[in-house]
């Protein structure tokens, strides 16, 4: 008996993208979420950031977190242990374990992340709509949300 499903496959060109605070060019593209997939308990995320960007240290306390690289290099300190994170390599990150990541390479370190869902609302606040695939980046900003407690983060 075959069966349908709510499956889906999210190209690389599709999601909803926004530049975030801090360095010129960095930019997250939500691929999957509530937004697009109803039923899903997760935010999955590309994150583009750029040679000297970094995440800020932070801790999720309603969830873990699962990073996968894609490109370039970078560190990421999780519970103020530094560690190498380059294409090919997966991090987990616990329930409130404090993570920060920083780019390090030429060339943007670019990651997927896995996230419980609602953390794309954080980003959709504390970012700018990158309208277009072509867009030029806007030069580097703040956000007052990304340093409040918000969306599970600490």
């Amino acid at each position: 008996m075959k069966t349908t499903s709510n499956s889906m496959i999210i190209q690389a060109h599709e999601g909803d993208a926004f530049w975030q605070p801090g360095v010129k060019g960095n930019c997250i593209t939500i691929k999957i979420s509530p937004w697009n997939h109803a039923e899903t308990n997760h935010t999955v995320f590309l994150h583009e950031l750029p040679k000297g960007g970094e995440v800020g240290e932070h801790a999720h306390d309603d969830g873990t977190e699962i990073f996968i690289c894609l490109d370039g290099e970078g560190i990421m300190t999780i519970d103020g242990k530094d560690h190498s994170f380059k294409q090919h390599d997966v991090a987990y990150v616990a329930t409130n374990s404090w993570h920060r990541i920083q780019a390090t390479s030429e060339i943007p370190l670019k990651f997927m992340v896995m996230a419980p869902a609602g953390l794309e609302e954080r980003l959709k606040l504390m970012g700018q709509p990158k309208i277009s695939i072509d867009e030029a980046p806007p030069e580097a900003f703040d956000s007052e949300i990304g340093r409040q407690s918000t969306h599970g983060v600490i």
